[in-house]
């Protein structure tokens, strides 16, 4: 299985090639189809349609991200954000049972590098004589 290591480097390069002569080829005829017969424009080669493409790539940035930067938020934080949303919108009674779900749900032993959970902070019960 090691052997996919080697592979997958020349195979994202092909592509993103393919992917850039699919998108140069598209806009080119787009284009073409468009623009001379709209604007009385110039028509375009595939070259120039690569080129048109690097261009707004470089002015408007990264393609299918609109315009300006967006936040980035990972996939962990959109659910925590999701959950969030759904607990403050949560009636207490509904609040309190998914507390006691949750807690039901997920026990843990420990909880710190130390291994002092609750097991470790539990107070002695006094023996009976």
């Amino acid at each position: 299985m090691k052997h996919r290591k080697f592979i997958r480097g020349p195979l994202f390069l092909l592509k993103m090639i393919l992917i850039l002569a699919i998108t140069s080829i598209i806009v080119m005829l787009l284009w073409n189809a468009l623009i001379p017969s709209l604007f009385n424009g110039p028509t375009l080669n595939y070259w120039q349609s690569a080129g048109l493409l690097l261009l707004a790539k470089i002015l408007f940035g990264s393609m299918g991200r609109g315009f300006g930067r967006r936040q980035h938020t990972y996939p962990d934080e959109m659910w925590k954000k999701k959950l969030r949303a759904k607990y403050e919108a949560m009636t207490p009674e509904e609040k309190e049972k998914f507390k006691n779900k949750c807690n039901s749900r997920f026990i843990f032993t420990y909880t710190d590098d130390d291994c002092q959970g609750s097991a470790a902070k539990a107070e002695p019960k006094e023996e009976k004589k």
